[in-house]
């Protein structure tokens, strides 16, 4: 048996059909971590983004302007932090370096860099294993806050860790 429809009947049909297989897939899992490795990386303080996690460090004045010393104290808890990270098999990360617009493009992006390495260190003292590739300054270009403000430009000054799945 045959069935003769006008041709936008038989195109909302497979329009529809289509729209009924596709709401019937189930999303796949696309973190790729652990339930114990999501629940480190929350007590941390890291937050789901895009294809990993990340965390920005709740300090906001980790950095000075012109600086890339990382604080004796936030050095024992950063090293503290890869000690956590492993002990629930995450053993790699990428550091982003940031800084403000003062300054120019060249000048930022060094330090960036150095603000990265220097929270590379004490993530690789305790354990963590980093590359040179993963250690990265952004310079000014990827700011958090506007640069308009002495607020905005020290939220700019800052690292980021991010983790993926492995």
């Amino acid at each position: 048996m045959t069935f003769n429809f006008p041709r936008s009947i038989q195109t909302l049909f497979v329009i529809a059909f289509a729209a009924l297989l596709a709401a019937c897939q189930s999303v796949p899992q696309t973190t790729g971590f652990t339930a114990a490795q999501i629940a480190a990386l929350k007590t941390e303080g890291f937050v789901e983004a895009g294809t990993g996690w990340e965390l920005t460090f709740n300090e906001r004045l980790l950095f000075a302007s012109n600086d890339a010393t990382v604080q004796p104290d936030l050095r024992v808890r950063i090293a503290g932090l890869a000690r956590n990270l492993l002990s629930v098999g995450i053993t790699t990360a990428r550091v982003e370096g940031h800084s403000d617009s003062t300054g120019t493009s060249a000048y930022n992006l060094a330090l960036s860099q150095a603000r990265a390495q220097a929270v590379a260190i004490p993530l690789q003292a305790g354990g963590m294993q980093l590359s040179p590739d993963q250690i990265v300054g952004r310079g000014e270009a990827v700011p958090m806050s506007s640069n308009d403000t002495v607020e905005g430009r020290q939220d700019n000054r800052r690292v980021v860790v991010i983790v993926t799945p492995q």
